[in-house]
């Protein structure tokens, strides 16, 4: 926020959404208004106009209905679609018709479509706003939602500036032109981003020398052999942020993961257990289990193993 409001000169708005601190996000909002930054944090009056160039930009951050049945006492609201229908018809009410009309806002329109990371936007139909409340907006900026997508005329999700899953793919940030009245996508680029590589564990390893984005943050599926500790380590020599491994398994081809995470958390014998059933086909008894973990514990103490 400093490099674009203080060193590029740009005007930022800011809004809070149904994860963020709505009410630690104000608490600086005059002194940063000075500064180029509007933020709109919890919603305590009626959204106000931020005028730039021949725009208007309303700022409506993610609100529970109450909060705007006490901000109109005289309108019957009960849900999140009546309760944005008030605020609407108040902004239509004082909006400069001379200037172009841009709402933000936080919400679930009807009709969009949840990415996989948007388990908080799986609510129920009283919790979504139809796209109809938004009439004569000229652009409508949406937040809430992760994919980028266009539910309704004039009103754009650019989705998420970094994916929260791997069936998300690409960015984009959305450009509206006030001069011309188009909307466009420009791809977004983050250092790194999440990724799926599929094919032959040979291939895939072979592929790894010419990857100019080892960095990335991998979900690997092997399309010949199980999701495997040996396999899961050699492919981590390779790719550091590996983060879960897909294979097939069993004659049937049936689809196994081994991420990450499962690996870290495996106590020893939970280890040693994963790798006698992977490598040897049997499970270790009690017998074999104290064996391996006097064996590992003579090994820390630095005992003779030679």
């Amino acid at each position: 926020m400093t490099r674009l409001a203080r060193d590029c000169g740009a005007r930022v708005l800011l809004l809070a959404g149904n994860h963020d601190g709505a009410a630690r996000l104000s608490q600086l909002g005059a002194l940063l208004e000075a500064a180029g930054l509007s933020v709109a944090g919890s919603l305590k009056g009626a959204p106000r106009p931020v005028t730039v160039g021949d725009a208007e930009i309303y700022l409506i951050p993610y609100f529970h209905p109450e909060q705007v049945r006490l901000l109109y006492p005289d309108k019957e609201i009960r849900t999140a679609h009546e309760a944005m229908r008030a605020l609407m018809d108040d902004i239509r009410a004082r909006r400069d018709p001379g200037k172009k009309l841009i709402i933000g806002a936080h919400c679930f329109v009807t009709g969009a479509s949840p990415a996989e990371s948007d388990y908080g936007a799986q609510l129920g139909g009283a919790a979504q706003v139809g796209a109809e409340v938004f009439a004569g907006a000229d652009y409508v900026a949406l937040g809430h939602l992760h994919r980028a997508q266009n539910p309704a005329p004039h009103v754009y999700y650019s989705g998420s500036p970094y994916p929260y899953a791997f069936s998300e793919g690409a960015c984009a940030a959305m450009l509206y032109d006030t001069a011309d009245g188009t909307a466009r996508a420009l791809p977004f680029h983050p250092a790194r981003t999440l990724r799926t590589l599929s094919g032959a564990y040979g291939d895939v390893l072979s592929a790894a020398e010419a990857d100019t984005r080892r960095d990335d943050y991998l979900k690997i599926e092997l399309t010949d052999r199980p999701a495997g500790l040996e396999a899961l380590e050699t492919l981590r020599a390779l790719y550091p942020n590996l983060v879960m491994l897909a294979g097939t398994a069993g004659a049937g081809g049936a689809a196994d993961t081994l991420s990450v995470r499962q690996l870290q958390s495996l106590s020893p014998g939970g280890l040693l257990a994963r790798f006698c059933e992977e490598v040897g086909g049997f499970s270790p008894d009690g017998r074999q289990t104290a064996w391996f973990l006097s064996a590992l514990a003579s090994a820390r103490e630095g005992g003779g193993l030679q």
